[in-house]
């Protein structure tokens, strides 16, 4: 038996990484095989994260062949990357059923299916007989960063200098930051309709929490357990206009923390008079 495993073609092996746990599962290495170990640029005995790492790298190669679409997120949650519960044993349908059922894009469970059967893992397997490009320690460093958050390598995060930055220094004139807000994409829990979910907070009030990228709030999702419908993403204008339309006075959380009274100063509130004030100006 373990011979006929070592024979294994790296075309086969490669078929098997998205199954049970994705990138998460146990024994990887073993599931690939020595022959896939060698081709990828991989150490037999190279640690689970090393593995992890340079696999990444290897799909995300191919996949950047590709327009950056719903495919994108079908392959990664194929692969189990920017999953809330990574090591939840779910398997690749339950988990592209569960991106259909909460809306995570607007296709069928069929279609996510054929997508990544049909398009994508023969792009994988034909990268095979192609030259392996090198791996740097600039790559895997990249690599473990999204591991370690555990998202996507397409998903937009904060750049230096970005909104999330100017939050954390309030310093910062407050208008250059609302323009951000206002002008730059935001995602957060949303309701069947894409409609932002609203968290009452007591005598504060009802507020929108909007976060400023996908792995903070991926970070917070994890964090809390939070179960929501769908993941909406909007421009920040959008959100302004939602809040001002509403009956009840509401304002928006910007990068809200998971831990009650931490983080406070990586969050910026908007209150509602100030919502007020940017729907006229919207």
């Amino acid at each position: 038996m373990t011979s006929a495993r070592k024979r294994k073609k790296p075309e086969d092996s490669v078929l098997g990484i998205h199954k049970r746990k994705g990138i998460w599962q146990d024994g990887l290495a073993r599931v690939m095989g020595p022959e896939l170990l060698e081709r990828w640029g991989i150490a037999e005995d190279a640690e689970a994260s090393r593995v992890r790492e340079i696999v990444l790298l290897r799909l995300s190669r191919v996949l950047k062949q590709f327009p950056i679409t719903e495919l994108h997120l079908i392959v990664w949650t194929a692969y189990n990357l920017g999953a809330a519960s990574p090591e939840e044993e779910s398997g690749v349908v339950r988990r592209l059923e569960r991106l259909v059922d909460e809306g995570g894009v607007e296709c069928s469970f069929r279609t996510c299916a054929r997508r990544f059967n049909d398009t994508f893992l023969p792009a994988v397997v034909r990268s095979l007989s192609a030259e392996q490009s090198a791996i740097t320690d600039e790559d895997l460093a990249m690599a473990s960063r999204w591991l370690a958050a555990n998202v996507r390598p397409d998903a937009p995060q904060p750049a230096a200098g970005g909104l999330s930055s100017a939050i954390r220094g309030l310093r910062a004139p407050m208008e250059p930051v609302l323009k951000m807000f206002l002008d730059g994409p935001v995602h957060g829990p949303a309701d069947r309709d894409g409609v932002p979910l609203t968290a009452k907070l007591g005598a504060r009030g009802e507020w929108l929490c909007v976060f400023t990228g996908e792995g903070l709030l991926a970070g917070y999702r994890e964090s809390t357990g939070a179960g929501w419908p769908r993941i909406g993403r909007w421009t920040g204008r959008d959100v302004v206009r939602m809040a001002a339309g509403r009956i009840f006075p509401t304002g928006i959380l910007i990068d809200p923390s998971p831990a009650l009274g931490a983080g406070a100063d990586a969050t910026l509130p908007l209150p509602p008079e100030e919502i007020a004030r940017l729907a006229r100006e919207c």
